[in-house]
């Protein structure tokens, strides 16, 4: 049956009208629906929470698979590897945070009884520098005659606050308690995910087959493979980074004699899951822990930091993580920006390999259309 030219302008002009209908109502409604959307994330968030745990979880999975008799083809062996791969990934995941708990909490209650105790030395010193120089700047100058407050007086409002926010201890605990439901929820969804991911995988193909055509299907395959690859050569790669700068930073420390270098250390490596800018966080805690004991140490940490990053940045980063992202510097900036913006931290960290997989599909299509052209 030949198609008349009149019926497909009927069509496209229909198309457009139910655009701009649908457009209109989102605009008209844009509160409602983003209050709506937000919700409905509440509701999914464990079970979202849940499938990042268990695709974190798959990579320890299928290397421990690897490691516990493969080849065997003992019927025990076989029905028990899964249940066996997934208790050591998470006995993995939970040695590992017991083992910076271990470390940061003692150095943390010590510094923090550090803190108290040389506050108001600290503050007084400062203050007094500032008094010294509060006669150049007139504003400066009222306000700190009106503030007439000394270190002890200092610590003692910074208490008081403390102790008023402390009030609000129910809705904290509340919070808290949310969390950990959730985190509960996520982590045994998470576990029935490892368990049926191949029957998950030929469902989702059926679901595909079923309602898709096959270049519509196989442009999802392309899709979810190049984010497979992306986001878990990402993962591994930050996590090989971590552990390196982590190590050099605490080796570098104790070599050169700074304080805390058990704890300052596994921070930096910590915070340096986060991309750019995470070494730095972490630099900054070092720094203001350094700066109690020795302000001149504090600096001299500084510098130490920024020799370090330029190491890893140029020589260590490259050699461990390489070309496996695949996205040019200035988008990783811009990846970081909009990924935090939105979603504060997490965003930083899911937002660089979301950008790096539509930078590869992105190219990918526009090679292929541009062979295209040339052909013509």
């Amino acid at each position: 049956m030949i198609v008349k030219p009149d019926n497909l302008n009927f069509k496209a002009i229909l198309k457009i009208i139910v655009l701009l209908g649908i457009t209109l109502l989102v605009v008209l409604n844009f509160s409602q629906i983003m209050l709506f959307v937000g919700n409905f994330y509440l509701i999914l968030f464990p079970l979202l929470l849940g499938a990042g745990i268990a695709y974190v979880l798959n990579l320890l999975v299928v290397a421990y698979e690897k490691i516990c008799f493969p080849k065997s083809k003992h019927k025990t062996l076989i029905s028990t590897r899964r249940g066996i791969a997934v208790l050591l990934s998470l006995l993995t995941i939970a040695v590992v945070l017991l083992f910076f708990l271990r470390i940061l909490i003692p150095q943390f209650a010590e510094t923090l009884a550090l803190l108290y105790a040389g506050f108001p030395a600290v503050y007084d010193d400062v203050m007094s520098w500032l008094n010294r120089y509060a006669g150049e700047l007139p504003g400066l100058q009222q306000q700190w005659e009106e503030l007439n407050m000394d270190g002890t007086a200092a610590l003692k409002n910074g208490l008081g606050l403390l102790g008023n926010w402390a009030l609000g201890t129910v809705t904290l605990m509340g919070t808290v308690f949310g969390v950990v439901v959730n985190t509960i929820l996520a982590i045994i969804f998470a576990i029935y995910i490892l368990f049926s991911k191949e029957e998950i995988g030929r469902n989702i193909d059926k679901l595909l087959r079923a309602y898709m055509r096959p270049d519509h299907r196989s442009k999802i395959y392309v899709g979810l493979n190049t984010a497979h690859e992306t986001f878990s050569n990402y993962i591994v790669g930050q996590g090989k980074e971590a552990v390196i700068l982590g190590v050099l930073c605490t080796l570098g420390m104790w070599i050169l004699g700074f304080p805390y270098a058990t704890t300052v250390g596994p921070v930096v490596g910590l915070t340096a899951l986060i991309p750019m800018v995470g070494a730095y966080l972490g630099a900054a805690v070092g720094f203001i822990l350094i700066l109690i004991v020795d302000p001149l140490q504090a600096v001299l940490f500084l510098v130490f930091i920024i020799i370090l990053q330029q190491i890893e940045g140029n020589i260590i980063y490259p050699k461990v993580v390489g070309q496996s992202i695949g996205l040019p510097g200035i988008w990783v900036l811009v990846a970081v920006i909009i990924g935090g913006g939105l979603m504060g931290v997490m965003g930083i960290m899911l937002g660089v390999p979301t950008a790096a997989t539509v930078y590869k599909l992105l190219s990918k299509d526009v090679n292929k259309r541009l062979q295209r052209l040339t052909s013509l």
